[in-house]
């Protein structure tokens, strides 16, 4: 049986230190050298961010021992994991000191205790907490080398049509697929589904209004282009089926992907989005936003505007991980709109403007609708001027979305 030490975190964070990455993190995370328990090794710490800020430069290991004559390991944790494991300890004897300190101050005077309580607060809340977002002196290259990764993996996930991927380069943060009731949401979302399938991105999809099983069979037609209401209305042929079989396990060679309902209680933006990375998805789809719940409610049961801000501020942040998508409804107010509604039309439409990357809108008139066409068309879009498309849809033939071309402007 392999003997097991522990973990000296000091001499860990040693190792660390030649590592280029390693920096990017702990620049990320707002690492403080108070967290490190060895004053050899804080000193240390302190040259070699003083080298990276002076030269631009992390001081390589053969720099760092001839400075210091130190020998270097290889790590043993990664360096996200060693800086949590060192905020856990400093919170244990900062923690123990302090409790120490207001009980000294409580048997000494204890008016001064609430006084006291506020700075053992703010030293603990100082030291621990994470940076977030910060970029300032020697942050270039912390920041080109994110630029680089994102660069590396190319475009992001598909929005489910090749030309909103080029137009928008996929997606990125947060993007909400706006319609009325029954424009063909879902199917976007399905659609959207099986194209990252198709690129291997793996997407989790979470139809919290219909059932699971229907939006898997939606796929499933989508994939092997059996109309709808074949499935709809029992009668698919044995023909249809052997297609459906054998599409099913073509796109399961492809990638990855999971269609789950989880149950009510279970279905917090927090557990969705942590769900899918637990997973390993790449790309999150939630249809819709209204079933989200927030201290055990739905959106939809809250209806506070409020409400959906806090949903969306959260999936703002969680999106900087991974990218998700929700669809979602206008108002009422569109009722007999003769032409594509604005973003001001959907429910909490403040939330949805302040924190969407990309907010598209689907939209059919009768005539449209007739004819089987929609439109898909941008109306809020951080990083891309507007456009919008013609969509042929057909679910009495085929099973099939198709953009036929640009709508051009009035």
């Amino acid at each position: 049986m392999a003997e097991v030490f522990n973990l000296d975190t000091s001499e860990e964070l040693l190792s660390h230190l030649p590592d280029p990455d390693a920096w990017v993190v702990l620049r990320g995370e707002g690492f403080r050298e108070a967290l490190i328990k060895d004053e050899e090794i804080r000193d240390i710490y302190r040259w070699a961010d003083n080298h990276l800020r002076e030269h631009g430069r992390v001081a390589t290991a053969t720099v760092l021992a001839d400075e210091f004559e130190i020998d270097f390991a290889e790590p043993l944790t990664a360096i996200g994991d060693l800086i949590a494991r060192m905020r856990l300890e400093s919170m244990k004897d900062k923690g123990r000191q302090a409790l120490k300190d207001i009980g000294a101050q409580f048997n000494e005077d204890p008016s001064l205790v609430p006084k006291l309580l506020g700075q053992k607060h703010k030293e603990l809340t100082e030291l621990l907490g994470r940076r977030g977002e910060m970029y300032g002196n020697g942050d270039f290259e912390r920041s080109l080398k994110g630029y680089l990764d994102k660069a590396t993996q190319g475009i992001g996930p598909s929005l489910g049509f090749p030309e909103l991927d080029d137009y928008f380069y996929g997606q990125r943060g947060v993007t909400i697929v706006l319609g009325p009731p029954k424009t063909w949401k879902s199917w976007i979302m399905v659609k959207a589904t099986m194209a990252n399938i198709i690129a291997g991105t793996y997407p989790m999809l979470y139809p919290l209004e219909l059932p699971a099983e229907e939006t898997y069979m939606r796929l499933m037609c989508m994939v092997a282009n059996v109309p709808w209401w074949k499935y709809t209305r029992h009668a698919l042929s044995r023909d249809e089926q052997k297609y459906m079989d054998e599409a099913s396990k073509e796109i399961d060679e492809l990638g990855a992907y999971k269609i789950t309902k989880p149950s009510q209680g279970e279905r917090s933006l927090d557990d969705l989005v942590g769900r899918a990375q637990d997973a390993g998805a790449g790309i999150v789809f939630i249809d819709q936003l209204q079933y989200v719940e927030v201290e055990g409610k739905s959106l939809g049961a809250w209806n506070e505007t409020s409400k959906y801000f806090e949903v969306l501020d959260r999936a703002r942040n969680l999106s900087d991980d991974i990218p998700i998508c929700f669809a979602h409804q206008f108002n009422r107010t569109v009722m007999g709109s003769d032409k594509m509604p604005d973003v001001q039309q959907a429910k909490g439409s403040s939330a949805i403007e302040e924190t969407s990357t990309l907010v598209l809108g689907l939209w059919a008139s009768k005539e449209m609708r007739a004819s089987h066409q929609m439109e898909i068309g941008t109306l809020a879009a951080r990083n891309a001027n507007f456009r919008n498309w013609s969509v042929d849809v057909d679910l009495t033939h085929q099973c099939s979305f198709e953009i036929s071309g640009v709508v051009e402007d009035d």
